[in-house]
């Protein structure tokens, strides 16, 4: 797993390093600079015969500009540093290194506004352009001389280098206020940001590659993030292998309930995608007329007719049909395509507190219990709720605007609140938990925003957590999968023609590549 940090708590962290630890700030700098160095070597065998330009700040992300142009100017390339600012204004580490840098020959020039465009031959014909302007310490927006060298550096349609994070993005909300670099390959230094996760400002960060700048590592764990990366090991250490003598009744019974007239489809991805993930059975309950529709596919799938409304959804009559389908059942997915008709809102406020096995709530049943006001914290067991974010809107009271710009808090805060597992689907995931943690999912594509979707998400953590995964193990190895599944489906079909079902088709191997 990777911790994924605020400026704040990076700035902690290499304020530990430095002051605990005995660890120069001059020497994390020079740590910085080289990693980017040997990152632009591994990309480039020729970069001896590159022409670079290094745009430096005046802070300390400046300075990794420094240790940066040193070590290119020794290696042959062609080398100028722009400062924007003076070298007499530079301070501590930054002034160490561009004191160095200088000694060593590395061609510094300080530009301002009047001069910049005295540079403009010298950046046409550059091959590579580094950003080491602002660090994550940066408030945005970019105002004045600083967004006309960020334009520049855009317009020049070079490929950029990112020093620790583009400049003129703020390093914590994923938001974009402002001016700021689009970045071909951003070098984060010692850990993720959370701007190098969330949208849209990890849109901006082109290749993010984390550069280990020699941090001790319990400087790092002191820190106690609470909000993490999973990385693929991760998600295979909760998949346990299947024991040889294993039958169906040892994966565990899914029930699902959903459905409405003209939207079985979504309670038949789900159904399927519980049992593609490994779950040994499952029931999928719904209204009568759309299961005579739907019984014979998937044939895998049992089916369990229900009393429905005149408009084709389940019926308040059906709940004691749905309380004996509770008896020997490990999970329960409910919502895909259950609809909000008022009748079926009314069931699920009577259905839910009976429930005997942790519930996985999506789409229609969260928009229900939203209408409905229904205390999420009543409930007699867990919860996993998979919202996007219009209905994750509903179901907190925020607006979409007010959920996007901080996904991670309305994520934390209402599962911390309602004491539930919450997945805030979107670019990128947030699963979070009740004691207030949180993980941001590197898995997906924008293929996967498409009809469907969130109903096989909903059927692969159902079906492991009727595997017996702890449900937050469920949450989060579920979405990972999810998203892999995606991840290899849009190489297949390419991302404009991927749809629900090529999830599925793609799930049997993502498991395959964790179990194998």
């Amino acid at each position: 797993m990777k911790p994924i940090v605020t400026a704040a708590q990076m700035q902690a962290i290499d304020h530990r390093a430095i002051t605990e630890y005995g660890l120069p700030g001059a020497v994390l700098m020079e740590n910085a600079g080289r990693g980017v160095f040997h990152l632009l070597k591994e990309r480039y065998p020729d970069l001896a015969d590159k022409k670079v330009i290094v745009f430096s700040g005046k802070g300390n992300n400046g300075g990794d500009g420094f240790v940066i142009a040193r070590a290119l100017m020794d290696l042959g390339c062609r080398v100028d540093l722009l400062l924007l600012g003076q070298v007499a204004s530079l301070k501590a580490d930054a002034k160490l290194h561009a004191g160095i840098a200088i000694k060593a020959g590395v061609p510094v020039h300080e530009i301002d506004s009047g001069s910049l465009k005295k540079f403009q031959h010298s950046v046409r014909h550059a091959d590579i352009l580094i950003d080491a302007i602002f660090g994550t310490g940066f408030k945005p927006p970019a105002t004045g001389f600083f967004a006309e060298v960020i334009d520049w550096v855009n317009s020049a349609e070079k490929f950029i280098v990112a020093v620790d994070i583009p400049s003129g993005l703020d390093a914590d909300t994923g938001q974009i206020l402002g001016p700021h670099v689009q970045a071909d390959l951003t070098a984060a230094f010692g850990c993720l940001k959370r701007s190098h996760c969330l949208y849209p400002a990890a849109t901006s960060m082109g290749d993010v590659a984390l550069v280990d700048i020699g941090l001790p590592r319990q400087s790092v764990a002191e820190e106690k993030v609470r909000v993490l990366s999973p990385e693929k090991d991760d998600i295979r250490r909760t998949l346990a292998p299947r024991p040889e003598d294993a039958h169906k009744g040892s994966f565990g019974h899914v029930l699902v309930v959903a459905g409405s007239v003209g939207k079985g489809g979504a309670a038949g991805l789900t159904a399927l995608a519980a049992l593609r993930s490994g779950c040994g059975l499952v029931t999928l309950a719904l209204p009568e007329s759309v299961q005579k529709a739907v019984e014979f596919h998937p044939l895998e799938v049992m089916t369990v007719p229900l009393r429905e409304t005149s408009t084709g959804a389940i019926s308040l009559d059906a709940l004691d049909a749905l309380v004996e389908q509770f008896a020997g059942k490990a999970a329960i997915a409910i919502g895909p395509g259950l609809s909000t008709d008022p009748a079926t809102v009314d069931l699920l406020g009577r259905l839910l507190p009976l429930a005997p096995c942790p519930l996985v709530i999506d789409a229609d049943a969260i928009n229900g219990l939203a209408a409905s006001g229904f205390e999420l914290s009543g409930l007699p067991v867990e919860a996993v709720l998979t919202p996007h974010p219009r209905e994750m809107s509903r179901i907190s009271g925020l607006s979409v605007e007010a959920v996007q710009a901080d996904r991670i808090g309305a994520a934390t805060d209402f599962a911390s609140r309602h004491r539930v597992h919450l997945v805030l689907k979107g670019a990128a995931s947030v699963i979070a938990f009740p004691d207030g943690s949180a993980w941001i999912n590197p898995t997906g594509n924008p293929g996967m925003a498409t009809a469907g979707s969130g109903d096989v998400l909903t059927g692969i953590i159902a079906g492991f957590i009727a595997q017996g995964l702890p449900v937050s193990q469920a949450a989060l190895a579920g979405t990972w999968c999810h998203g892999a599944a995606g991840d290899r489906a849009a190489q297949s079909t390419g991302r404009i023609a991927l749809i629900a079902s090529d999830l599925l088709d793609m799930l049997p191997a993502t498991l395959t590549s964790l179990t194998a």
